[in-house]
């Protein structure tokens, strides 16, 4: 039976524990291996990207460091992950072989997206945007004041916003690589999901899961049995 080693590359502000649950599921044919962007997590003293370009190449040399050959690549971008992995793999920058990729959470590369407009807001309006979609079980206006909340939490939500905002597809690359795209019609619709088909030779597949942008937080296990389902396991 084969094995794999399952990359993960995180959404806006998320960082490598946010993925850890997944663990939980995974059966041992499958090693999981989940990144940080720098600022985040295990990496957070170190400085943000200057460029979106800057955090898809950092995050390509990640995964090329830590591969191990023996072992299967696959990779799943969580919302801006998708749109990271997609730009690292469509300039052949991991040094893999990599046939298999889950992708979620996330418009398809040179549709318009929310993030143009977040990133204009004020602090506090910016926030409560963020509860909308989920990304804050808990907020109050006083954590703004936090030195902590805004270092650990905040701050790279709203860098990685500003990332985003200034990402734009600059070539038209279609990759011949299976994939599965992950998604809450209640958060992005179908129709616009499906628009990612024109980046795939292969027919891609496309799994609705919960009802808002973090359904990972909800329905880890029922995400983790479709990518075993997806690779055979």
């Amino acid at each position: 039976m084969k094995k794999y080693q399952l990359f993960i590359v995180p959404y806006a502000g998320g960082n490598a524990d946010a993925f850890t649950v997944l663990g939980k599921y995974m059966p041992e044919e499958i090693e999981l291996v989940c990144l940080d962007y720098a600022g985040h997590g295990t990496r957070r003293k170190e400085n943000f990207y200057p460029t979106f370009d800057d955090m898809v190449k950092d995050m390509a040399e990640q995964i090329n460091a830590c591969r191990k050959p023996e072992l299967e690549t696959v990779i799943f971008g969580y919302s801006m992950g998708s749109v990271v992995v997609y730009e690292m793999l469509a300039h052949q920058l991991v040094h893999a072989d990599v046939k298999q990729v889950f992708l979620a959470a996330h418009e398809a590369p040179g549709e318009l997206w929310d993030c143009e407009e977040y990133v204009k807001l004020g602090d506090l309006e910016f926030a409560h945007k963020l509860m909308e979609l989920g990304g804050f079980d808990r907020f109050e206006e006083r954590f703004l004041k936090n030195r902590y909340f805004r270092k650990v939490f905040f701050e790279p939500i709203r860098e990685d916003y500003r990332l985003l905002a200034d990402y734009s597809l600059k070539h038209e690359t279609v990759l011949d690589i299976e994939a599965v795209f992950f998604f809450a019609p209640q958060d992005i619709p179908r129709e616009h999901m499906m628009k990612w088909k024109k980046w795939f030779q292969r027919e891609p597949q496309f799994v609705e899961i919960g009802r808002n942008h973090f359904f990972i937080k909800e329905f880890p296990e029922e995400l983790t049995g479709r990518m075993k389902e997806a690779l055979d396991l």
